[in-house]
């Protein structure tokens, strides 16, 4: 039993950071291009729908975006 509760855990948390990153990465994409790229969700239904090999690198500027965050913030306090 709780391998599956554990299971369940860990889709719930990777489905939440992955809208998350997307949403992130749309959002940055938007500002970049001066609202030239049109955003392919509208809910977290049509993500779920839609998260395909196309979508792999919009996540990937969301993680960096937040990891370069991260390592400015450090950097600035340190």
């Amino acid at each position: 039993m709780s391998i599956v509760t554990d299971i369940f855990l860990w889709l719930l948390i990777e489905t939440a950071f992955g809208f998350l990153f997307y949403a992130t990465g749309c959002m940055l994409l938007k500002v970049t291009t001066f609202g030239s790229y049109k955003m392919e969700f509208k809910d977290y239904a049509s993500f779920k729908q839609r998260k395909s090999k196309k979508v792999v690198p919009v996540i990937a500027l969301g993680v960096g975006f937040y990891i370069t965050m991260i390592t400015l913030l450090a950097f600035i306090n340190s």
